[in-house]
């Protein structure tokens, strides 16, 4: 019974577990995932409708107790896996599983369904499977996906430049377009730095604002705080002109649109002038204007036309009918007619219809006479012009007058007239000419003879040294050739002409023209050809002219003739700064030494700008090099201008006839060679020419040609000489040095070709690779200085800031590492723009310093416009401090001034320890030279940061 029982229970257990499993298999049928469990063997002890329906599979094969590979076997059937996967993919799976490793993928079946699978091992060692339908999340995937495909797109080929930023002020993105109007940095610029850091990039590359760059700043950072959509201009490094457009989105950030509006706003502006213009010439014209549209409603009007009418801007505003007008213009007065203003309009009407433009003759009240023409325009309305006649009316009515006034215009010509019949009998003569030869009107009157008034004249002693019978058969003479024109000189200097036309019925129309002044003008005319209008010397053609006289002197007769070239120093500094006036004034004043300090028979000649030149003759060259030494000294303390004092001289050249030949452009070409010489000593000397001159010209000439191509060659290089604190002896920087090795001449002097470069603008491009190469160079460096010499003529070329700036950037060098080195010589070109430009750079954070002090005009001035970061002590003052005591005298101070000023002073040039305590005890912060190290090449300066700073350890 127990044994019944016992079965009883085991049976009904059974029912609940197959229950309990069939309730479970329905709460999984009715799951959207589909769920398929393996046992350790891997074969399915339980699987749902949707695993089978996802998969496309048969219930028959994918059923309780099929094996993993059987399954994987029949997805192949169906297309879902590829053949040739089947081995790999089914060994991987078993590897994972079998490792415990659960694993996520993704798959694309036969009916385009895309479904994801999760493999979980569970922990009786059997494992299961998740599968789930996400085909349109991978639909809305790549709908996304094409989405910001296309917005990228179109961000990168927009027009525009464009910014977004969030609600934290930080970049979300930016397209091309924007980093290319400004030149940002892709690297810099980009999602994610903030609004502040962009703004900063944005001036570092020399895009401006209409404000100063803090004003700049600030107004960004506010808009952004008070949300206000901005449209401002800027201007970017090139100089065009772009419109940002901000416009705040609801989530906190904002965007900004960049348009290039350059030549918009051109456009606009070239707009505004024509209007302007055409606004200019309808009030100035003398006649009245009006336009009108085919409804006859005004369009435009001038004032004239106002006035005419008595029209006020508010009564002929646009728009009012051609009847109003006629109305007010009557009830102000202006006219009356016998017409009512409807019938002026239509009897306007007719005239613009049948296209007739003959004027309507309109008296005004005031007396004066309007003519008024309609005339139609091809797109419809009309133009009427209104017209003052009244002196035309006038002019006809006094048309009789003027005949009667006829004798009175003839006796008041300025020129004097006489008509002759064909037996020269005179017809009629005016009174100008009775009175241009001072003859008798009793007797000059019509039917006498020309032969009784030739003898006359000659009676009068008007024609000296001949008689009348001659001149009157000379007279006769002449009229049979036809019409001609002679000069009488009379004798009180005056000149006659006698202008003589052949009337057509017989006869001669004589007219007589005192051109006396004009003869004198003519002669003016004629020196001013050959003399300088300033000066009044004569000029560059009489110059040679009277070399050629004077050569050929030297060659017939003998004796020598010197040319002497004369060329002002620092003439356009003054120009610059103190006006043209003032330099016009120091050119007369250099003239005027120059005539009173030559011969009598000397020659002193302007050739222009500020190059004169002298002939000379005399003993040579003895007569021409003290007249050189006499004017470099006269003209080297010249007087203030005004309450300016001035600092200029003069640099001579001489060549002498016929040493250095008898024709003009070789002597020329000699005395400027010598010029050229006296100029390299230093200026304000003289030097005769020398024949070794040609070949040092023809080297230089040489050395220019190769000095050219040496850049693009790569024939520069730099080496850096260590710049050292005395206080500390801690190495504080470098300065670079330029050095030009020539494949063939080898090394080649700064000296020999800087000159060179900075005479032929050569200066600049070299500068700029110094520049860029330095700062590239010191970027690897510790935190030490590089400093970079700046010629003066980098100053006058544009774009120096934006240049340092740009090399900055690209380099990756912080503004502070980099000095700059300035001479004298480029604030004594143009000190206000030089200095302008400094403190340009020193905004950048630049450090500035003053070069070579003390062997220029050593002026404070500079130090009072300009707070400079140093003053360098010239290695010419250090090297004789021990011979010298001038030279100990300036160093120290020097490096006084320094300390009052607040200002470093480095001494340049210290080779020994005997210069290097001297410097130290008068005070010099910082020194350079030998004596800490020689300029090195770029790949020692590392080694020479250890030596100095193992020195420094020592000491």
């Amino acid at each position: 019974m127990t044994s019944t029982r016992d079965n009883e229970l085991g049976a009904r257990r059974e029912q609940g577990q197959q229950a309990l499993l069939s309730l479970s298999q329905l709460a999984l049928d009715g799951m959207e995932q589909g769920v398929c469990v393996y046992d350790a063997d891997n074969r399915i002890v339980l699987v749902n409708r949707r695993y089978i329906e996802l998969f496309g599979m048969s219930a028959d094969i994918v059923r309780l107790g099929t094996r993993y590979r059987d399954v994987l076997a029949h997805s192949v059937a169906l297309g879902n896996i590829r053949a040739s996967d089947l081995d790999a993919l089914y060994a991987a799976r078993i590897a994972l599983i079998a490792a415990g490793k659960p694993f996520h993928t993704r798959q694309t079946l036969a009916s385009g369904l895309v479904i994801t699978l999760e493999l979980k091992p569970l922990p009786d060692g059997g494992w299961m499977t998740i599968c789930d339908d996400v085909s349109r999340l991978a639909r809305l995937e790549v709908e996304l996906q094409l989405q910001t495909e296309r917005s990228q797109h179109a961000l990168a080929n927009m027009s525009h430049g464009l910014i977004m930023y969030d609600a934290d002020s930080r970049v979300v993105v930016c397209n091309e377009r924007f980093l290319q109007f400004y030149n940002l940095d892709p690297e810099l610029v980009k999602p994610g730095i903030s609004h502040s850091t962009a703004i900063e990039h944005w001036l570092s590359r020399g895009n401006t604002a209409d404000m100063s760059a803090d004003e700049f700043r600030e107004t960004r950072i506010n808009d952004v705080r008070t949300r206000s959509p901005k449209t401002v201009l800027v201007t970017r490094h090139d100089g065009r002109r772009v419109q940002a457009v901000s416009r705040f989105m609801p989530d906190g950030g904002w965007v900004t649109v960049h348009e290039d509006v350059t030549e918009r706003l051109q456009h606009e502006e070239t707009l505004k002038q024509q209007n302007l213009m055409l606004d200019a010439a309808l009030e100035n014209m003398a006649h009245g204007l009006a336009f009108y549209d085919s409804d006859m409603r005004l369009r435009i009007c001038n004032s004239t036309y106002q006035q005419i009418y008595r029209l006020s801007p508010e009564e002929s505003k646009p728009g009012t009918h051609l009847a109003a007008l006629i109305e007010r213009s009557m009830a102000n007065g202006a006219f009356a007619s016998e017409y009512s203003p409807q019938q002026l309009v239509e009897a306007a009407s007719a005239r613009i219809a049948n296209r007739d433009s003959s004027p309507i003759r309109r008296s005004m009240s005031n007396g004066t006479v309007i003519s008024v023409r309609y005339c139609a325009l091809p797109e419809g309305g009309f133009v009427a012009t209104y017209e003052d006649i009244t002196e035309r009316e006038r002019a006809v009515e006094e048309l009789s007058e003027q005949y009667r006034r006829f004798d009175a215009a003839l006796n008041n010509m300025s020129q004097g007239l006489c008509m002759l019949d064909a037996s020269l009998h005179v017809i009629v003569c005016n009174r100008r000419y009775i009175e241009m030869y001072g003859l008798s009107p009793d007797i000059v009157k019509p039917g006498v003879s020309m032969r009784e008034i030739m003898e006359h004249s000659c009676d009068l002693g008007i024609h000296p040294n001949t008689t009348a019978a001659k001149i009157y058969a000379d007279y006769v003479e002449r009229l049979r050739e036809g019409e001609h024109t002679l000069h009488r000189h009379l004798s009180d200097g005056r000149i006659i002409k006698l202008n003589h036309k052949r009337m057509e019925h017989g006869g001669w129309v004589v007219t007589y023209e005192d051109v006396t002044e004009r003869h004198k003008a003519q002669a003016r005319v004629a020196h001013m050809a050959q003399h300088d209008s300033l000066t009044d010397l004569p000029n560059r053609t009489l110059f040679r002219e009277k070399m050629g006289e004077g050569l050929n002197q030297v060659a017939i007769a003998g004796g020598a003739m010197a040319v002497l070239c004369f060329d002002l120093d620092n003439f356009k500094t003054v120009n610059d700064r103190l006006g043209h006036a003032a330099g016009d004034r120091l050119l007369r004043w250099v003239a005027a030494q120059l005539k009173e300090n030559v011969g009598e028979h000397d020659t002193v000649a302007r050739l222009g700008g500020d190059e004169f030149a002298v002939l000379q003759r005399g003993p040579q060259p003895q007569s021409a090099e003290r007249l050189a030494r006499r004017l470099v000294e006269i003209i080297g303390h010249p007087p203030p201008l005004g309450s300016q004092s001035i600092h200029v001289g003069v640099s001579v050249g001489i060549a002498i006839a016929p040493d250095h030949g008898l024709d003009a452009d070789e002597l020329m070409k000699c005395a400027d060679l010598a010029l050229y010489q006296a100029k390299a000593k230093g200026r304000g000397a003289y030097q005769l020419f020398e024949p070794e001159m040609e070949e040092e010209a023809r080297s230089r000439h040489a050395l220019e040609h190769d000095l050219r191509g040496a850049l693009e060659a790569n024939q520069f290089h730099l080496v850096f000489q260590p710049q050292v604190r005395l206080d500390t002896t801690e190495l504080t920087g470098f300065e670079a040095l330029l050095r030009w090795n020539h494949p063939s001449r080898g090394f080649v002097s700064p000296a020999e070709f800087i000159p060179i470069a900075e005479e032929n603008g050569l200066i600049v491009p070299i500068g700029e690779w110094v520049l860029r190469t330095a700062c590239a160079t010191a970027a690897s460096w510790p935190d030490v200085t590089v400093a970079v010499n700046l010629s003066p003529v980098q100053f006058r070329s544009r774009g120096l800031v934006a240049m340092v700036t740009s090399a900055l950037a690209e380099a990756g060098l912080p503004p502070r590492r980099l000095e700059l080195e300035v001479t004298e010589t480029a604030l004594l070109d143009d000190s206000e723009a030089t200095i302008g430009i400094l403190h340009q750079l020193r905004t950048l954070g630049v450090r500035v310093s003053l070069d070579d002090f003390g062997v220029g005009y050593s002026s404070l001035s500079y130090l009072r416009k300009f707070p400079f970061d140093r003053i360098k002590i010239d290695r010419s003052f250090v090297g004789t401090l021990g011979e010298s005591p001038e030279s100990a005298a300036i160093v120290r101070t020097i490096a006084s001034l320094g300390a009052v000023l607040g200002v470093e002073t480095t001494a340049e040039g210290v080779e020994t320890i005997e210069q290097l305590d001297f410097v130290r005890e008068c005070g010099c912060t910082a020194v350079q030279g030998y004596y800490f190290g020689k300029p090195c090449p770029a790949a020692e300066v590392g080694l020479t940061i250890e030596t100095l700073n193992a020195v420094r350890r020592v000491a």
